[in-house]
């Protein structure tokens, strides 16, 4: 009893400690959360910031009060919707760069066309909000229809040099519009003159945030990125304030400087709906392309980060659902009015590095985001615009290094050009056209590589493959004497203009080549192509195969066709094959098929005489075996009947007197494999009664035949009452045996 109550006490004892530790590891838990909810929630209200003043710069300065809550309201909306339903539970979501880069252009090319056509600053206005609610409500709708679609794998398609060149071109828009904040004018010659004439308040910060986090990133471990990014923004922010103070100016001072932003509540924006009466409209209609170049490149951002963070933190990634999540993300901030926004790598890793595991890290950020925008957006109004400027230099320069210097490495030379040329286009002549060059580009350099690359999965005379077809020795000897009329090959692969120009070119030298040859030396006259396989067929190689067909008929060759698909039968069809004319392919199912008709031709053609109704030679026993027929049992056999069956004892073999049998292998569900067929004069059965084993397949008749069985026990009893008969027996089996070697021999060769 006081052992029970012992137990009992020290328990009760117990669970308060196990409960005060689960609380203590709850707190701290939180805890790190929270600071990690925190620390990326002002890393993404300083991105959202220095893209919204990226966008609205320039001629559209004006506005950036106007415009800014667009860029802030994503920070909340995208990263609070990402958070609960991405695939990685830290997951961390804001405004995407890229889209700003290109959107930063394009607003700048809509207020430029809003102006010309006579519009006031109210229209313009209204039209570069309702560019971009635009864009990010199709970004949405894009990402929304290829996670409903299980597209998450496209980025697969896209060539590496495409994206390497528009990442690039990105990156150089990035820094441009850096300088067009810093500036306040538009990027030019006189660009490198007005940057010489800032104050020191306005690139000295700029130049030390950007520099100093490209520099120092390059040169530390990734695991201290999370305490570099925001020590070098908190560095920025010391020396304007430090150097701010030290000028002995104050804050309005540097508002009326231009380093200073003034930030409107998100409660005050105008929504996307109010618009639609002073936006012009035919405009946006008119910049449709440039609009689903934006939401095509996000979908690809999103795809590239979602991969990356995977990669780097050993997780399995779902990206139909990262897309699905980002489309909705993107459809909810559209309809407010806020920028396209994806999910962010930097943020996602510093968050992982900082311990967070679970979803409640990127919900206390969207919370936080909310909380500063909503109620306290004079704590942005003082984040200098240098160290917003500065952020912008740090990831344009970036992206520059990753897709310009490093890519130098990783490229062959042809692909590489493509990357610098994509990025000229780009700055030059807008986003659209340097993708769809470096799409054209990509494809032509898919093209010239493929050309190259050999179809011929096999060449072979007759010598180097042979039917599945037993054949006499005699046969034998006279189809190796054929053997160069023959000439096949075994096509592979998908065959478009050039591959199959190179197939014609190839075909026609051989041909050449046998007509030039020695009177002695018998030329081609069966041009085998086997499909097999072959996997699609441009229309635009009909021509070479046309002339493949022309060239045959003038050589007196027969064009054998074999393993044509459906698909492919009816692209035949439709020019290239002639049932009706006499210069028409023969098609065959498969290469065995066609290889045996070749034969058949072969043989009739060198002894007509010899050739019997099925298109074999004559059925006779060897000469030298005569003297065997008395000890033979004959079985007449009808289509179908089996000479014997899988697993039968090994205990006759058979002479095929007329007609032919083929041995076949069951391969389950009903179905059968042809391994080999035997015509008159070939023996068959003899490897089971030699080894003693059962038989191993079916043996049927393909059509009304004759065999002549061989009993083991009269086989044995002519051992002891006449040797000579049954030492010529097993010498012709052994010839038999040597000559199917001697064949497959041949084969192998030919295949390697």
């Amino acid at each position: 009893m006081s052992e029970n109550a012992s137990r009992d006490t020290k328990l009760m004892r117990a669970r308060p400690d196990a409960s005060a530790s689960s609380g203590r590891s709850a707190i701290a838990a939180f805890g790190v959360d929270a600071l990690a909810g925190v620390l990326t929630a002002l890393l993404a209200l300083a991105y959202a910031a220095g893209y919204g003043a990226t966008i609205f710069s320039a001629g559209l300065t004006p506005w950036i009060s106007a415009g800014m809550p667009t860029a802030l309201l994503s920070c909340v909306i995208v990263a609070f919707v990402v958070a609960l339903t991405s695939s990685v539970p830290f997951m961390i979501a804001g405004p995407d760069s890229n889209a700003t880069a290109l959107l930063a252009g394009l607003a700048s090319s809509v207020a430029l066309s809003v102006h010309a056509a006579g519009g006031d600053d109210g229209a313009v206005l209204a039209t570069v909000l309702m560019l971009i609610a635009v864009s990010s409500l199709t970004t949405g709708a894009l990402l929304f229809a290829l996670a409903h679609w299980k597209r998450g794998n496209l980025i697969q398609y896209i060539p590496f040099p495409v994206i390497g060149g528009f990442l690039a071109g990105t990156g150089l828009l990035l820094l441009e519009g850096a300088l067009r904040v810093l500036t306040d004018a538009p990027v030019g010659a006189a660009t490198p003159r007005l940057f010489m004439t800032l104050p020191w308040l306005a690139s000295v910060p700029a130049l030390v945030v950007g520099v100093g986090l490209f520099v120092l990133t390059r040169i530390t471990p990734l695991s201290r990125y999370v305490i570099v990014l925001p020590s070098m923004i908190a560095l920025g922010i010391v020396i304007f304030y430090g150097g701010l103070h030290g000028a002995g100016k104050s804050l309005e001072d540097a508002r009326r400087m231009g380093l200073l932003f003034h930030y409107e509540s998100i409660t005050g924006m105008r929504l996307p709906f109010s618009l639609l009466h002073d936006a012009w409209l035919p405009t946006l209609v008119s910049r449709t392309p440039e609009i689903l170049a934006v939401a095509a490149v996000s979908s690809m951002t999103v795809l590239l980060n979602a991969t990356s963070i995977g990669v780097t933190t050993s997780r399995d990634v779902d990206f139909n659902r990262e897309m699905r999540a980002a489309g909705i993300a993107n459809v909810l901030t559209g309809l407010a009015g806020g920028l396209v926004g994806a999910q962010s790598m930097t943020r996602t890793i510093t968050n992982w590095r900082l311990g967070v595991r679970e979803r409640r890290a990127g919900v206390l950020a969207a919370l936080f985001c909310l909380v500063v925008v909503a109620r306290f957006p004079s704590l942005m109004a003082l984040l200098p615009k240098p160290v917003l400027v500065g952020l912008q230099i740090f990831i344009g320069a970036a992206m520059l290094n990753e897709w310009l210097i490093n890519s130098l490495r990783r490229l062959p030379w042809h692909d590489y050009l493509l990357i610098p040329a994509i990025m000229a286009i780009i700055a030059v002549y807008g986003i659209v056209a340097g993708v769809l060059l470096g799409v054209v580009a990509a494809c032509m350099l898919f093209v010239v590589r493929y050309g190259r690359v050999s179809c011929f999965r096999l060449e072979f005379d007759g010598r180097g493959r042979r039917s599945n077809v037993e054949r006499t020795v005699d046969e034998s000897r006279a189809l190796d004497g054929e053997a160069r009329a023959l000439y096949g090959v075994a096509l592979q692969g998908f065959l478009f203009f050039g591959t199959a120009y190179s197939i014609l070119t190839h075909i026609l030298a051989r041909l050449e080549a046998s007509a030039d040859a020695p009177d002695a030396r018998p030329g081609v006259r069966f041009v085998l192509v086997d499909f097999a396989r072959v996997h699609g067929v441009d229309a635009s190689s009909t021509a070479s195969f046309v002339r493949l067909r022309e060239a045959c008929a003038r050589a007196n060759a027969q064009l054998v066709l074999t393993g044509l698909s459906p698909g492919l039968k009816a692209w035949f069809a439709k020019g290239i094959t002639d049932t009706k004319g006499a210069s028409g392919p023969h098609e065959f199912a498969d290469l065995d098929s066609g290889l045996e008709w070749i034969e058949t031709q072969m043989l009739r053609a060198l002894d007509p005489s010899r050739a019997t109704r099925a298109g074999g030679f004559a059925s006779t026993l060897p000469d030298t075996l005569d003297a065997l027929r008395p000890h033979l049992d004959t079985l007449a056999l009808a289509p179908g009947e089996y000479v014997f069956r899988q697993a039968d004892p090994g205990d006759s073999i058979y002479f095929v007197e007329t007609g032919r049998v083929t041995v076949a292998l069951s391969v389950g569900e009903g179905r059968t494999l042809r391994l080999r067929s035997f015509g008159a004069g070939t023996i068959v059965g003899e490897m089971a009664v030699y080894t003693g084993a059962r038989r191993s397949a079916d043996v049927v008749a393909d059509e009304p035949t004759v065999v002549l069985r061989l009993a083991l026990a009269t086989l044995k009893r002519l051992e002891s009452d006449d040797p000579a008969l049954a030492a010529r027996m097993h010498k012709f089996v052994a010839r038999v045996l040597a000559a199917r070697l001697v064949a497959a021999n041949e084969q192998i060769r030919a295949a390697q």
